[in-house]
């Protein structure tokens, strides 16, 4: 969200910061602060910048979104063209990729992506979700950008895979387990 709408893709760490939205505000003035307390007064800080998310206990953004739809209809409307991109990152991962960087990270300031380093269109995702969840839905996207978001994220992970961080889990498998965790919470 510090990034806003990138210059290029992917976006590595050194990137110009330009929030869109208030979060993406407020999370680029966190990270100043820690910043600054670790320059000042050496406190051990490191920022994450943490990309899409997703998994199972997660009970909102784009997956719980098109979850709750599907209760409604078999027509999902979705905001966008469904060509936005997105790096998203399953919880595992996620988990995983701040363990590393918690044992690793000499904790001076700096600020970290957190991602899989792959750009995936919201269509297409919104598309296997609904395949994997169930049959007979049907998407729509509206035309209109919901203000705040970016069109397209890709994050360059060189530095968090420089701490030893690999992916482990495919978009498909991670999506396939939150599917399974949907069913068993209805």
């Amino acid at each position: 969200a510090v990034y806003g709408n990138p210059n290029y893709l992917p976006i590595d760490e050194k990137h110009t910061t330009h929030p869109i939205s208030p979060y993406g505000f407020h999370k680029l003035q966190s990270e100043q602060l820690l910043y600054e307390y670790s320059k000042f007064f050496g406190l051990k800080t490191l920022s994450l910048r943490i990309f899409s998310a997703y998994g199972e206990g997660l009970a909102k953004q784009l997956f719980w979104d098109l979850y709750k739809k599907t209760k409604k209809s078999k027509s999902i409307e979705l905001f966008g063209t469904g060509n936005e991109t997105r790096d998203f990152i399953y919880i595992k991962d996620l988990v995983r990729a701040i363990q590393i960087l918690i044992k690793n990270s000499d904790f001076n300031g700096e600020s970290v992506n957190v991602a899989n380093g792959i750009a995936v269109p919201i269509g297409e995702v919104a598309h296997t979700f609904l395949q994997l969840h169930g049959t007979g839905f049907n998407i729509k996207f509206l035309g209109n950008q919901k203000q705040g978001d970016p069109s397209q994220w890709q994050a360059d992970i060189t530095v968090l895979k420089n701490f030893g961080y690999e992916p482990e889990f495919t978009l498909e498998q991670g999506l396939s387990n939150y599917v399974q965790w949907l069913k068993g919470i209805e």
